[in-house]
């Protein structure tokens, strides 16, 4: 399973859940392997639409705060389970999911998309 989540700081376990989706300075890459951490760069370069970056990391679940509307579209029609990150670490969101403790994305959190100009 891969494991998407956004995160303020490359500190591995111990890396601050952020309170940003595309918007991250980081995104954390969970699996069986391990932690691999992307800068937001690494991960939106030569994509028009950061949705699009998100999907091309094939995550099968995503825990984050926000998510804005075309991502979640995207990610849910691929059939990428979201959830609503509680917790303030990577590790404590990854603990949380393990135990069932994780509620989906709501819906109603869903927002328009955000352009920076």
């Amino acid at each position: 399973m891969r494991i998407l989540v956004p995160v303020e700081k490359p500190m591995g376990l111990e890396s601050p859940i952020s309170e940003e989706f595309g918007e991250a300075p980081y995104f954390a890459i969970v699996t069986d392997g391990g932690v691999q951490i992307l800068t937001n760069e690494e991960v939106m370069r030569s994509f028009r639409h950061k949705w699009e970056a998100i999907v091309a990391l094939k995550p099968d679940v995503v825990i984050t705060k926000e998510i804005g509307r075309p991502a979640y579209q995207a990610l849910r029609s691929r059939g990428v389970r979201i959830y609503l990150a509680e917790g303030a670490t990577l590790k404590e969101v990854l603990e949380k999911l393990r135990r069932g403790e994780l509620e989906e994305f709501p819906p109603e959190l869903v927002h328009e998309p955000r352009h920076r100009h």
